[in-house]
């Protein structure tokens, strides 16, 4: 069983705290949990590496899939 690259990416937040990546999934916003502060994520350059990193996170899974191996999200 294999952990789902959502799961383990980091995203960078404005603050620059980082989150898990996989729970920017369908977000416009996100505010911090550490200091409270919230970052746009429909603004540049943050919409950008959101959908780049997303993108390379579902191709890294994907390709473990093919490979037979079975990808679980934690939590």
């Amino acid at each position: 069983m294999t952990i789902s690259m959502l799961d383990q990416m980091l995203f960078r937040l404005a603050c620059g705290h980082n989150v898990v990546l996989g729970r920017m999934v369908n977000l416009a916003t996100w505010v911090c949990e550490e200091c409270g502060k919230s970052t746009d994520l429909t603004k540049t350059p943050f919409k950008e590496t959101l959908v780049k990193d997303l993108d390379a996170a579902l191709q890294i899974d994907l390709q473990a899939k093919e490979r037979g191996e079975t990808i679980t999200r934690s939590g």
